[in-house]
Order: C-alpha cells, then sequence, then structure tokens
C-alpha cells in the first residue's frame, strides 16, 4: 500500500486519497457496487517491488469499463509495464464481454495518450478544466 501511495503521488499532481487504495486493498482488489457495477484494481510486481498499478470500473448492465488510474513508478517506465497493465484490462473487459472502453486523460500528458492511441483509442471528446489546471481528453474504444 505505501509503495502504491509512492507511485500515486510521484505521478499524478493531485493524488487520490489513500482511503480509496485502502478500500480497495481490503476488498481483494474488488469493490462490488450492486449487481452490475465493480472497482478492480491490480498491482504490477517488478522484481519483488511494485512497478506500476491500474483501476478500473466495469458496468455489465451497460457494458463498458472505464479506466480510471494507470501509473508507473519512474525508473520502470518505457519498459512496456504500462502496456502490460493496459493489455491486461482490456483483455478482462473483453472477458466479461464488455463493449467498449474509456479513459480520461490530461491533454498534456504525451507519453499517455500516444499509449492509448497505439492500442487503438480514439480521441472522442474534451472536457474542460476537468484536472482544475487542464483540460481532459476523452479517448474510447470498441472491443
Amino acid at each position: 500500500m505505501t509503495e502504491v501511495m509512492r507511485i500515486e503521488r510521484s505521478c499524478f499532481p493531485v493524488a487520490w486519497e489513500y482511503s480509496i487504495f485502502l478500500n480497495i486493498c481490503l476488498q481483494n482488489g474488488e469493490v462490488k457496487s450492486g449487481e452490475a457495477r465493480s472497482l478492480i484494481m491490480d498491482v504490477f510486481e517488478n522484481s519483488g517491488r511494485v512497478a506500476g498499478y491500474i483501476v478500473w470500473e466495469t458496468d455489465i448492465v451497460r457494458k463498458e469499463g472505464h479506466i480510471l488510474n494507470l501509473a508507473i513508478r519512474q525508473d520502470e517506465r518505457r519498459m512496456g509495464n504500462g502496456r502490460r497493465l493496459l493489455s491486461h484490462v482490456l483483455d478482462h473487459l473483453r472477458n466479461i464481454q464488455i463493449n467498449t472502453c474509456f479513459l480520461e486523460v490530461r491533454e498534456s500528458n504525451f507519453p499517455a495518450r500516444n499509449l492509448y492511441e497505439s492500442y487503438g483509442f480514439i480521441e472522442s471528446d474534451k472536457i474542460p478544466s476537468y484536472y482544475f489546471d487542464e483540460d481532459a481528453i476523452i479517448y474510447s474504444i470498441d472491443l
């Protein structure tokens, strides 16, 4: 948990609260919300250390996935770890018959945008001031 928070705080100007990650961890990585929705987190380790993590939502009624948070430790970047996590989630969504997935990303976060575009995500909208100091680009992909 400490490593996840360290990565979170180093990657994002406005970090998620510790309690969010704790709640997910205390429920074995998946928080159910009724029959249809789940919040899921997976952690990727490399050589016994947390290298990164990804958090996403599923809605089996709407058949949608929503990637909420993807973060890789600074010294583990550009080694395919973000790709591993993203592939893992997209495979999971396909396996549970989710039709679409979307996410928001800072307009200036070109490394992340390039990663998503390389998987076939397309820019579908923009949300002004989503991050208070910056617009968000919404990406989506049909699965």
